[in-house]
């Protein structure tokens, strides 16, 4: 069974980018183009992994990951910005990650096969 990703990002170039990568490297992927439907889809799909743009407009990334947690304490979910200054802005945040856009694909990847692994090590224990 492939590892379930929802990408939930505004920008339709970078959303494709992750989902074509992603899809590549043996992953299943959602898509949502704002944090309305992201959340929706969240909840009505149970990814295994959640990759989080920031800055959305009407509903910002950072108010979506708060909804999450409110359902889901341990969900690896990986904010993504187009600026290297919000990484240490947001260091305090529920979030597993932080990662600027499209900088090294390979290791976003290589850190989600390790928190999907240890949500799933968690989930059966």
């Amino acid at each position: 069974m492939k590892n379930k990703v929802l990408i939930i990002d505004d920008d339709y170039s970078v959303r494709e980018f992750y989902k074509t990568f992603l899809v590549e490297n043996g992953y299943e992927v959602l898509t949502a183009e704002d944090g309305n439907e992201g959340y929706e889809v969240f909840k009505n799909n149970k990814p295994d992994l959640i990759l989080l743009d920031i800055s959305m407009p009407q509903k910002n990334g950072l108010d979506v990951l708060r909804e999450i947690r409110e359902v889901d304490e341990d969900i690896p979910v990986f904010l993504l910005t187009a600026y290297e200054e919000h990484k240490r802005n947001f260091a305090s945040l529920y979030a597993d990650e932080y990662f600027v856009k499209t900088k090294k694909p390979s290791l976003i990847l290589e850190r989600m096969k390790k928190a999907i692994e240890r949500r799933k090590a968690k989930i059966k224990n």
